[in-house]
């Protein structure tokens, strides 16, 4: 059976997948333990959210309480796995969350637990392009928006950006990483600017 592991999850629980995220008491749980939760969360890659997000939606929450379900709790940067080990590693919007020295060890981890011929998916946001169109805009009170792109939520510890990426700079650094083939992916779920990457080992 492939291995598959969706990492740094958050409210996303994707079937097919092994969904892993950092524990955070009262906000984050055991699939095991809170099954009605994750039968909320649970959704398929084709359809990764399950209600559309909007500029609304990001500002302001989805009205509900959202909990992070888990199928077991592992730190990205340490994930439980030995090396050439899984078939797919997918992350979407994680990796903007580490710093700049952090990223790259990381994805060298990753890769490394990687089987070869596995693939990553990486997901962040186009920080040229978010800043392209921060610079476009008519009035500084416009302007907030593309900063909290660029910045991050931080609505708590977690939702702070610590890291920019554009097309280029990522895939360079899935190349630096190991990576033998690094390939574009269409952005399907964001409206927002993004850059998104496979890169096969």
């Amino acid at each position: 059976m492939a291995v598959r592991l969706h990492v740094g999850c958050g409210t996303v629980y994707l079937d097919g997948y092994v969904n892993l995220d950092v524990q955070v008491p009262g906000y984050s749980f055991l699939a095991s333990e809170r099954p009605d939760l994750a039968d909320r969360n649970r959704t398929t890659v084709d359809r990764y959210y399950k209600k559309e997000e909007s500029q609304e939606s990001l500002e302001h929450g989805p009205g509900e309480v959202q909990y992070c379900v888990v199928d077991r709790y592992a730190d990205l940067r340490a994930l439980p796995y030995e090396p050439d080990t899984a078939d797919e590693i997918r992350n979407v919007q994680v990796l903007e969350h580490l710093g700049m020295r952090e990223a790259p060890a990381v994805l060298r981890h990753w890769y490394e637990i990687l089987r070869p011929g596995g693939m990553l998916h990486v997901d962040v946001p186009d920080f040229e392009e978010t800043a392209r169109q921060l610079l476009a805009q008519p009035d500084e009170a416009s302007k907030d928006w593309y900063y909290r792109l660029v910045y991050g939520s931080q609505k708590n510890a977690y939702a702070f950006h610590k890291n920019g990426f554009s097309p280029a700079r990522l895939e360079r650094l899935l190349r630096e990483a190991g990576f033998r083939e690094v390939r574009p992916v269409e952005n399907r779920i964001h409206f927002y600017p993004v850059t998104i990457a496979e890169a096969i080992k």
